[in-house]
């Protein structure tokens, strides 16, 4: 036998058929070179294109082989060469010449036999003696397989299961069977690096088919790294045993899938990138067991410079790009602003797009976007991961753009789950991406499935708000609802000033200048910096810092002669604006509104606590001297209290009236006032209203404030819209006329022609004087019994109204008399008999109570008598007092 020669088997291709591969030398490619095990015979497989010439137990002997030599290092020697040039030889897979020759391994087993040509050779002259005994020894291994029915020789067996070289199944129902499951399988050929040919041995047949590894993109041979990614891949798997996991439909010819295969060595798709031969693939990363470990290996390969990087600088990122912050504004769906304990600073959510406002179909979808991400991130504490710089191009400034999560959840990754962002497509070779795409990536995936947001096809309409401050006269259309709300959820929109804001309703769809009550804050910079008075820049950063954007409620007042309301802010359940302003230092009390103010006792206890410690504008407080100011002004109070008192004296202003409507529990109504002439007028105008009856506009749509005409029961009345309700094609409208309020279908409104608008409205809102009625928050078992109270003794009569105040842009206070009483005995007034049955309760802070203090007392005189005598809602002691 001639020298033996050291190899490395790339694979066997039958059972008698190897491809052998040298040492590698340098960078070029080792030597391969097919050897032929000398003197046997194997069945025969068919070409890789056509697995019906497949001979039976061609494919066991294959195994067979295959399983004991593939991978592995051999010694070899050439025994002779056909005239075709094939080459036959031996293969030794150990050191032990007997017992580890390849041919008798694979004849022992029944796999193959010994060749006729062999055989023909025992009996030539010309047969060396080395291949004499090798012969021989494979007829004896032959008889032994024979005589054992080994292998091929079981006469009781059968072929096994077929071999499919061609793909002819459903693809995405195979997919669907087998998704997701581990199958086993052997790689049978390396196309590249990132793409395996692979005989999956499934219960029924063994199935080619085509993997690209998820996750990863390798180069092509002819691209650099590319023949030597696929050479140490070939080293690895070829011909190895792997477990498959199919995970989506492939691009290529049938039969073609992207999934992982996994060695017991490891996952080859993790080895590639962490070598730097593969960069991961965004689309199919989604698809992995665990796409951020390769997006680390991604980056440690690229941090040393590994193969692909080498011309490529590192990525790491430093400490200083990963922070904690609090999100101060939104100023759209994908972009924010953060403070660190320093300065503001803006990103852009990374990798991520939200909807065109430009664009009618999604321009919905971009407020409803923004809003979301308000809701989601605005006063929280985040973490900030800055993945990369956008230089300033085509008209848009430079921008950084981060992963922004809350409390470990990926706010862009959410607002994608629900459709309301989109992920952007990065080129396989930009790396200026977010450090969360693969998860930014599935989060599409689903909203696309699930048809949400912007991907279900359905236009959103961007929201039409109201503008309740656009004039006084519309403030005042919107006051008596909002007064009669009680606290209004909002959204603060916009901080002009420290007490001014910019509110959005959004059950009314309506927004709202508010100015807080009670306070006077330093005037704020203007646009270009200037103007401001001392404290006025901190008063605004104040009130911007904690209001912006928040949640909050208001609760009104009154209204200014712009169209602005005043009130009170409230960001949380105890939390005044007014009152935390004062407490900072950042605001004083407004004497005159502070005593029109419910609040105003809390509001000067807060400006009290600031002026002890000489916070902000207090900073040069001194108390004596402010003393010393105060004990001045009382002594010219003392002096200008005869003016005062004849100026605050009692108000005797007597009208006949009727009550139209009681328009709600706290004792607010309405009330026409009896004159001859007005009542003409308003009969002569109900009546021109009927004989005015032209259908309305296709294109009438009239906004909150205005006055139209409207049907009530059959008959036309004036009447202002309050709220329009687009969705159903309804308003809410106050009839000016007669005081009640309800919300009609479109077809029952119609424009007011101008003739009509000239009669004044007949309706005036009212309050009782002096007293409140019980509201449900603190007696919601009496509140119905002191309306029912109050309805009988007002209901159906012409009465005496004296106004004892009329605020401004308010309710008039009025005491009801009976007309028969005589005199305008207090104690017989409506408000005194409410007071005396234990339906009504002192209100002390009323305006009418500071004009007619001798009133007011008597009507506290009599409450306590009612609640002393347990009369009405006093039946089981005080409802006011705390528990």
């Amino acid at each position: 036998m001639s020298s033996l020669s050291a190899a490395t088997v790339k694979l066997a291709l039958s059972g008698d058929s190897v491809v052998l591969r040298g040492a590698q030398r340098g960078k070029q490619a080792p030597a391969e070179r097919t050897l032929s095990l000398a003197f046997i015979s194997a069945p025969r497989l068919g070409s890789s294109k056509k697995e019906s010439a497949d001979e039976a137990f061609s494919l066991e002997s294959r195994e067979y082989l295959r399983r004991r030599v593939a991978g592995k290092a051999v010694r070899f020697s050439v025994a002779y060469t056909t005239a075709s040039g094939r080459e036959f030889g031996h293969v030794f897979v150990g050191p032990d010449m007997a017992r580890d020759n390849a041919a008798l391994m694979v004849v022992r087993e029944g796999w193959a036999r010994v060749s006729d040509a062999a055989r023909g050779k025992l009996s030539r002259s010309d047969t060396s003696d080395d291949d004499r005994a090798m012969i021989e020894d494979l007829a004896e291994a032959e008889r032994f397989a024979r005589d054992g029915r080994r292998g091929m020789w079981d006469e009781t067996a059968k072929a096994g299961r077929p071999r499919l070289v061609a793909f002819e199944a459903d693809a995405a129902e195979f997919l669907a069977a087998h998704k997701g499951r581990e199958l086993r399988g052997t790689v049978e050929m390396v196309r590249d690096a990132a793409a395996l040919r692979v005989m999956l041995h499934l219960p029924h047949a063994h199935q080619m088919v085509t993997v690209a590894l998820a996750g990863v993109r390798a180069p092509q041979a002819s691209e650099p790294f590319g023949a030597e990614a696929r050479f140490n891949v070939e080293l690895r798997l070829l011909q190895q045993d792997v477990k498959v996991r199919l995970e989506a439909a492939g691009h290529g010819a049938p039969g073609s899938f992207v999934g992982s295969v996994a060695h017991p060595a490891g996952n080859i798709a993790e080895w590639l990138v962490a070598s730097g031969f593969a960069r991961v693939q965004d689309w199919s990363a989604a698809h992995t067991a665990d796409p951020a470990r390769l997006r680390e290996l991604e980056r440690e390969a690229r941090a040393k410079r590994l193969r692909i990087w080498q011309a490529e600088a590192a990525d790491v990122v430093s400490a200083a790009d990963a922070f904690e912050a609090t999100v101060v504004r939104v100023v759209s769906g994908d972009t924010l602003v953060v403070n660190d304990g320093g300065s503001d600073r803006e990103f852009q959510l990374a990798s991520v797009r939200q909807p065109r406002a430009a664009d009618p179909t999604t321009t919905g979808y971009a407020e409803l976007a923004r809003e979301a991400l308000r809701r989601l991130c605005i006063g929280k504490t985040v973490s900030v991961h800055v993945d990369y710089h956008k230089p300033a191009a085509d008209g848009f400034r430079a921008r950084d753009c981060a992963t922004v999560r809350v409390r470990g959840d990926d706010v862009a990754a959410h607002l994608v789950r629900q459709g309301l962002l989109g992920v952007l497509r990065h080129r396989h070779d930009d790396d200026s991406r977010s450090s969360n795409y693969d998860e930014l990536q599935d989060a599409e995936a689903q909203a696309t499935a699930a048809k949400a947001g912007m991907h279900s096809g359905k236009a959103v309409a961007p929201a039409k708000l109201a503008d309740a401050s656009e004039n006084a006269a519309r403030a005042r259309s919107f006051l008596p609802h909002w007064q009669r709300s009680g606290r209004v959820p909002c959204v603060v929109d916009h901080v002009a000033g420290g007490a001014r804001f910019r509110l959005v309703v959004a059950k009314d769809a309506a927004k709202l200048t508010l100015v807080l009550g009670g306070v006077r804050c330093p005037r704020a910079p203007g646009r270009d910096g200037e103007g401001a008075e001392p404290w006025g820049a901190e008063a605004l950063a104040h009130a911007q810092r904690h209001a912006l954007q928040r949640n909050a409620e208001f609760e009104i007042e009154g209204v200014d002669k712009a169209g602005a309301f005043i009130g009170s802010l409230w960001l949380a359940k105890d939390q005044s604006l007014a009152e935390d302003l004062l407490r900072h230092g950042l605001a004083s009390v407004h004497t005159f509104s502070a005593e029109q103010s419910p609040h105003g006792a809390a509001l000067r206890a807060a400006e009290r606590a600031a002026q002890d410690a000489r916070r902000g504008i207090w900073a040069d407080y001194d108390a004596e001297a402010a003393a010393a100011r105060l004990a001045e002004k009382e002594k010219e109070k003392e002096r200008a209290e005869p003016i005062a008192a004849e100026k605050l004296a009692p108000r005797t202003e007597f009208l006949d009236v009727v009550v139209s409507e009681l328009a709600s529990a706290q004792g607010r109504f309405f009330v026409q006032i009896v004159q001859p002439d007005a009542i003409a007028g308003l009969e002569s105008l109900m009546a021109g209203l009927a004989l005015d009856a032209k259908p309305a506009p296709a294109d009438f749509a009239p906004k909150a404030g205005q006055l139209v005409a409207a049907s009530f029961e059959g008959e036309w009345h004036r009447a202002r819209v309050l709220k329009h309700m687009p969705a159903k094609r309804e308003y809410e409208v106050l009839y000016v006329d007669f005081g009640n309020s309800e919300v009609l279908p479109a077809d029952r409104i119609r424009p007011l022609s101008a003739k009509f608008s000239a009669l004044p409205s007949q309706a005036h809102e009212a309050q009782l004087a002096f007293v409140t009625l019980p509201s449900e928050s603190f007696a919601r078992d009496y509140a119905n019994d002191s309306r029912d109270e109050f309805r009988s003794l007002v209901e159906g009569r012409q009465l005496v109204a004296n106004v004892e105040a009329r605020p401004h842009n308010g309710p008039l206070h009025l005491t009801l008399y009976d007309p028969e009483l005589g005199r305008p005995l207090i104690e017989k007034s409506v408000n005194g008999l409410l007071a005396s049955a234990g339906f009504a309760i002192a209100d002390k802070r009323a305006l009418s109570s500071l004009h007619n203090q001798a009133a007011a007392a008597k009507i506290d005189a009599l409450v306590v008598q009612a609640r002393n005598s347990h009369r009405g809602m006093w039946e089981y002691g005080d409802v006011t007092a705390d528990d």
